[in-house]
């Protein structure tokens, strides 16, 4: 049991906030009807919201609870004080709201609130994907995948915006969004808004600003759209007409996102807790906000994580931050394999897959339009193995050789490289000679699942809230695969990928469902212990755990 151990240890390194178990444990309750547990659990979060010093992100968490308890009025009817106790948690969160009177934090103040160990300071800069300089929204929609909380509640001052600002830039970080649960022209700080951040910001990077023009904001709108900031609108229903109006008084068409009555993606308060969405957020980095700072990592949008991404705050004991993707190369990355991140002894692969990492694997079904144009899903990178893909990557050898001989001799000969160098370039031919194998593509394939399964075995051990929750937003699809494979044969799992007529992903499926639904688990773990993986970054394949990394 020494390499499951290992992903147990692992996992436990990063802990859940409080108030997101207690969403958690809220849900679990409501889909399992355990009204007992339920009243207790609403108790806790009354609590919870009746502390005036709580954060963003736990007030969201409570909303997030209380959106679901909502959802599900029929139980809440049905058991005594449940209906009363869920109108108690939710005046108290309007208290939140009407009571809210919008400060300015210092940087010195914020920095002062963090728990962070010297070597993560400049990396919580240097891969930060978003700074959030205002906490709460003046516009509060329905569909905010970030479940913005209602009002404006704070800002970092001017002097700390521009103190980030420098710091930013002094690490190299010049792409980042000014917002997240905020729009960005709601920040202000008399006599100075949002112009004078992005004036100073338009001397050295390069930006756009995506806004729902709040109301009172329309002649700061034709400001910025006069200085040329580029500028594009997200509109909504509540927001068509007085956009309209700002159009017909400049003369001028604004760009437009979101320009549809209804969005793709149910979230906020529309959020249903019952299916599993798209990922909303395809970044991997940190987050800056007056709540802290947290490391961000994408998510299939559901129950489990309503944000459509993952936070993780960072604090001293983290080990661990995540390396900065945005954009195409953030689409790139495999959610299903281990991170690339920075630790204090510098850049480094993480030993085993994060607990979203897990999450998102038993989430995804294969649906296509659960994955972005762009990004691979774990359904696609099991085509990998096919005959076919083992065939087309033999016949593109000449050319691959020759991309990888250009890589390194193009400045140089190869009697000229160094050791090192001709080394590797060696060992970059013959990998992909070998992957064109039939044996080792079999061998990496029956690798990747057992890596899979091995971590999801981890994860049920330690995660016994959340596997309720996965079991109810994957029954269905685990009902539907007990079926098919209702008459399976008890050959050891390895020797059932052998057969060319086995489907590996249908059958890695049923396996980690059946994990998760408390199924069979002696084929799995013997499985497991037979064929022990390990993911090897060079090769960026999984390989068996005695070749080493």
């Amino acid at each position: 049991m020494v390499l499951i151990l290992n992903y147990i240890n692992f996992m436990t390194l990063i802990p859940e906030s409080f108030v997101e178990d207690l969403k958690n444990r809220i849900l679990a309750a409501l889909f399992s009807k355990n009204t007992d547990q339920l009243k207790i659990l609403i108790g806790y979060a009354t609590d919870t919201a009746k502390n005036p010093e709580i954060g963003e992100t736990n007030e969201k968490y409570l909303r997030q609870a209380l959106t679901a308890l909502i959802r599900h009025k029929h139980l809440l009817d049905k058991a005594t004080g449940l209906k009363q106790q869920t109108k108690h948690l939710k005046n108290l969160l309007a208290d939140k709201v009407r009571l809210a009177e919008p400060g300015h934090m210092e940087y010195d103040a914020w920095k002062k609130c963090l728990d962070l160990a010297p070597w993560q300071h400049p990396y919580i800069f240097s891969e930060a994907i978003t700074f959030q300089m205002t906490s709460g929204c003046s516009n509060f929609c329905r569909r905010c995948n970030e479940w913005a909380l209602p009002k404006v509640r704070g800002h970092f001052s001017f002097a700390a915006v521009n103190t980030f600002i420098d710091t930013f830039l002094a690490h190299g970080n010049r792409d980042l969004a000014l917002y997240g649960g905020s729009d960005p022209l709601d920040w202000c700080d008399f006599p100075h808004d949002i112009t004078h951040v992005l004036n100073r910001l338009g001397k050295t990077c390069q930006f756009s600003l995506l806004t729902k023009i709040p109301r009172g904001k329309g002649d700061l709108a034709k400001a910025l759209i006069k200085a040329g900031i580029p500028m594009s609108v997200s509109l909504t229903d509540r927001n068509r007409d007085r956009i309209l109006c700002l159009e017909k008084q400049m003369g001028q068409s604004f760009t437009k996102q979101h320009a549809t009555a209804d969005l793709l993606i149910p979230a906020g308060l529309d959020e249903d807790f019952s299916t599993v969405k798209p990922s909303i957020t395809d970044s991997y980095g940190t987050e800056i906000s007056l709540d802290g700072c947290f490391a961000v990592i994408p998510a299939f949008t559901s129950a489990l994580h309503p944000f459509g991404h993952k936070k993780i705050r960072i604090t001293a004991q983290s080990t661990f931050i995540p390396r900065k993707k945005i954009g195409r190369p953030a689409l790139l990355v495999d959610y299903f394999k281990p991170l690339e991140v920075l630790t204090e002894q510098g850049p480094s692969i993480l030993p085993g897959l994060l607990d979203v990492q897990v999450e998102n694997i038993l989430c995804d079904n294969g649906r296509d339009e659960l994955t972005p144009p762009g990004m691979r899903s774990i359904r696609e990178y099991f085509d990998v193995f096919s005959d076919r893909a083992r065939l087309k990557r033999k016949s593109l050898t000449p050319a691959v050789v020759k991309r990888i001989k250009n890589k390194y001799l193009h400045a140089t000969g190869f009697r000229d490289l160094s050791s090192d160098k001709q080394t590797a370039m060696k060992n970059e031919i013959l990998d992909h000679v070998r992957f064109t194998r039939k044996d080792i593509v079999a061998r990496a394939r029956t690798c990747s699942i057992s890596f899979f399964l091995a971590a999801i075995h981890a994860y049920i051990q330690d995660q016994p809230i959340k596997c309720r929750i996965i079991r109810h937003l994957t029954l269905q699809e685990y009902m539907q695969l007990r079926e098919r494979f209702r008459n399976l044969d008890p050959a050891p799992i390895a020797e059932r990928l052998e057969n060319p007529d086995t489907d590996p992903w249908l059958l890695f499926r049923y396996y980690a469902l059946t994990l998760v639904h408390n199924g069979p688990t002696k084929q799995v773990e013997a499985f497991i212990q037979a064929c022990p993986a390990t993911f090897h970054p060079e090769k960026d394949r999984f390989i068996p755990a005695d070749l080493g990394p």
